[in-house]
């Protein structure tokens, strides 16, 4: 517990701080943010570890009275660098009310995150706070942001929507649309939808070719938790099978373009053996196509898989290029690139102070990049 002045203290939360915590996300972002919902909370900011109670990773503000007026959530994690596997937190949902910003809440919180915490990461902020970030000692990777990797489907629904929010669609003049391959099917005999009921069957090697690469350690159990468990929320998995053992996999969501009804599909993970990429680029090709949707998307930050994307046709954008489509669906809109992303350690900081586009890797599965919205979409 750190006391900031006798009005405010500086706590980490729990599942009993969960009413005044809905009082106040609602209060931030309105009446129908999905960070209302007990049952999302508890999900989300799960520690995932038998000894560290839900919420211990969130930071809090609190009032004499109990009210929250100030909010850093942490997202647990773990992070696969080289050989060695380091504890994570992806700092998410920081948010103080306005009328209690500058009283130095948030100061006292992020000395004490970047104190505590083995490794923290960020997705996701301007330039300028970047380059606070940066002051506060985090590596931002040069200023580096994800990029955007699109197959297009439906050229003119496409740019339809790319009109729609104000975009360049001339940019496009040059392009036509991807047929997809309608009888490639017996390209898929080694790849089998994952679910949560058959993933334990299976061994998961798909590290082996990434000895030096950062990225998210993934394990059976994270998988579950990560797409099997979200509510609200259902992806389709498909993993290339060897001998029993998942070798690469790919994680796919549909989303629609609110206010229309066109569909796109979002690759939200890609990752294993290189060699069977391609193969899973194409399967998801082939699903979108006859699900009709408009085009794919797959946003990352990372070189590993370039030459495998561009094999399998897909457009690679970068820095503002990637705002000509749209980044958020519920509705959609015109956003600026704001996809940077950051790391702070203390005790690895040799590890992170090496990290560059061709050494690290990190898709839409990391941080908050995907994600419900709305209370509603539990529902939905």
């Amino acid at each position: 517990m750190l006391e900031t002045n006798n009005q405010i203290t500086v706590r980490t939360a729990s599942p009993a701080d969960i009413p005044n915590l809905q009082k106040f996300f609602i209060k931030a972002y309105g009446e129908q943010t999905i960070f209302q919902s007990e049952k999302f909370l508890l999900y989300y900011f799960d520690s995932r570890n038998s000894h560290s109670s839900p919420l211990c990773n969130n930071l809090i503000g609190v009032k004499q009275d109990g009210e929250i007026v100030s909010h850093y959530g942490g997202l647990s994690y773990g992070l696969k660098a080289g050989k060695e596997i380091f504890s994570m937190i992806w700092g998410v949902s920081a948010y103080t009310l306005p009328e209690w910003r500058g009283k130095g809440i948030n100061s006292k919180i992020v000395d004490y995150i970047i104190n505590t915490n083995e490794i923290n990461g960020v997705i996701g902020f301007t330039r300028s706070t970047a380059e606070f970030y940066l002051r506060t000692g985090y590596s931002v990777l040069n200023f580096d942001r994800f990029n955007r990797f699109i197959y297009i489907l439906d050229l003119p629904k496409t740019v339809e929507i790319i009109k729609l929010i104000s975009q360049d669609a001339g940019k496009f003049s040059d392009f036509t649309a991807n047929t997809a391959n309608t009888n490639e099917r017996t390209q898929f005999n080694n790849i089998v939808e994952l679910t949560k009921n058959n993933i334990r069957e299976y061994k998961l090697e798909m590290d082996e070719p990434f000895e030096e690469i950062a990225t998210t350690h993934r394990t059976v159990d994270f998988l579950t938790w990560r797409f099997f468990d979200y509510p609200g929320i259902k992806y389709k998995v498909y993993g290339v099978l060897e001998n029993g053992t998942v070798k690469a996999y790919i994680v796919l969501r549909p989303e629609i373009l609110v206010p229309t009804r066109f569909s796109v599909n979002r690759i939200i993970d890609l990752y294993g053996s290189k060699k069977h990429i391609v193969s899973l680029l194409k399967k998801a090709i082939y699903d979108s196509y006859k699900d009709d949707h408009i085009y794919i998307d797959f946003s990352v930050y990372g070189s590993i898989y370039e030459k495998e994307l561009q094999e399998a046709n897909f457009l690679r954008f970068e820095n503002e290029d990637c705002s000509i489509f749209p980044q958020v669906t519920s509705p959609i809109e015109s956003r600026k690139n704001y996809e940077h992303i950051g790391f702070f350690s203390k005790v690895s900081n040799n590890i992170i102070k090496a990290f560059n586009p061709g050494n690290t890797y990190f898709t839409r599965m990391d941080s908050d990049r995907d994600r419900l919205a709305r209370i509603s979409q539990i529902c939905e």
